[in-house]
């Protein structure tokens, strides 16, 4: 990822300029589009869109619909002051700019462009007003509220590429200071949405197989990789999704649905207000799940390598801890890096900071460990 994106952008645009996209994203803008004028009004109306959205960019010589065979100025001229209505309303405002090529039709269309006194140019050309179109945006989303949330969460939006998810972590991040919050059990069903995105994108980045399809699933083979390569999967990983799985599968029933009395419990404690904290330690278990995440490869090249790496671990582990420069852990008097037990030298002590590399790497026979270390190594100190 180029940047982090904090400032989203609606683009409506037949035939949207692939280096005019790729500045957008350099400059740490996110990007939706619509190629014609009526899915364009259709999306601002959606609420949530417009929560969403701060600034919006129009082209002159567009589509009206999808359907069009070909693009027309008359679409600007017929249905732009629609998309300029919806960016003024009385709710928020958003700015909105004039990007076009500046030829092929009447120049009477570009003068009659309104003008707003925050307006900074009438229009912007597409082969030489790209730069000064980035910057006017930047300075006029520069004290939007949605802007100082996402940079606020740095990051953690990079990760959605639809607009619903993004929409939906953007609600719920700011319900994180609303005092109604404690109480609201919605937020647990959108929650569980979100994890079942977290889960999709682990699949997509080479995290999951596509065996992997419900949380459940994801928590149980987070666990496995853990216990076989806990610096792929850490500990804390581990246990916020485990812990976050089961709040909010929990939390989307109410207590008239609880077969067994008592089991079905977080929807009446919010509720009444006896777990004041739980929303927000389920929001920030979510964050650190996602920002988590982030670490996963995003190239092609290098998600291949991810599932390889997995393949590995689960399907040749003998061969994963041969020569893997780890940092043992002890637990019960017992060394060792996963599920790969080893036994400390004198000549060579060891502490939890000690960077180690496996090697002679075997079955373990120690009759009393191997059930919990199947595997036995030697070591040599790395530094």
């Amino acid at each position: 990822m180029s940047q982090t994106r904090n400032i989203v952008v609606f683009w409506i645009d037949e035939a949207p300029r692939q280096d005019f996209a790729e500045r957008l994203a350099n400059a740490g803008m996110q990007v939706f589009h619509a190629d014609n004028y009526t899915d364009g009004i259709q999306w601002l109306s959606n609420p949530q869109n417009m929560a969403l959205c701060d600034a919006v960019i129009l082209d002159v010589n567009c589509k009206i619909q999808h359907s069009d065979e070909q693009e027309s100025p008359v679409s600007f001229r017929d249905y732009a002051y629609r998309v300029m209505n919806r960016c003024e309303g009385e709710d928020k405002h958003i700015p909105w700019f004039v990007f076009t090529s500046g030829s092929g039709y009447d120049a009477a269309l570009l003068s009659a462009i309104p003008m707003r006194a925050w307006t900074r140019r009438q229009y912007y050309l597409k082969n030489s007003d790209q730069q000064a179109l980035i910057n006017d945006i930047r300075e006029l989303t520069k004290h939007s509220d949605s802007v100082a949330l996402r940079e606020r969460y740095a990051g953690i939006f990079d990760l959605c590429e639809d607009e619903t998810t993004c929409a939906r972590l953007f609600d719920i991040l700011k319900k994180i200071d609303e005092p109604g919050s404690v109480t609201d059990t919605t937020i647990f069903n959108a929650l569980r949405k979100l994890l079942a995105f977290a889960v999709s994108y682990g699949r997509e980045h080479g995290l999951f197989s596509d065996e992997i399809d419900s949380a459940r699933e994801a928590q149980r083979r987070l666990s496995e990789i853990h216990e076989l390569d806990p610096q792929l999967v850490p500990s804390y990983i581990v246990t916020n999704f485990d812990s976050l799985c089961d709040t909010v599968n929990n939390g989307i029933h109410s207590t008239y649905e609880d077969t067994d009395e008592g089991t079905l419990s977080v929807d009446s404690d919010v509720l009444a207000g006896d777990a004041p904290y739980l929303t927000r330690t389920c929001i920030f278990q979510l964050l650190t799940i996602l920002h988590w995440l982030r670490r996963l490869p995003t190239s092609e090249k290098y998600i291949e390598a991810m599932q390889k790496h997995i393949d590995i671990i689960f399907n040749s582990p003998m061969e994963f801890y041969e020569n893997c420069e780890c940092y043992l852990r002890c637990d019960n008097d017992v060394w060792h890096y996963g599920r790969c037990a080893v036994r400390e030298h004198e000549r060579y002590p060891l502490s939890e900071q000690t960077l180690v590399r496996l090697c002679f790497v075997q079955p373990n026979k120690n009759y009393a460990a191997k059930k919990q270390y199947p595997f036995f190594a030697r070591y040599e100190i790395v530094h």
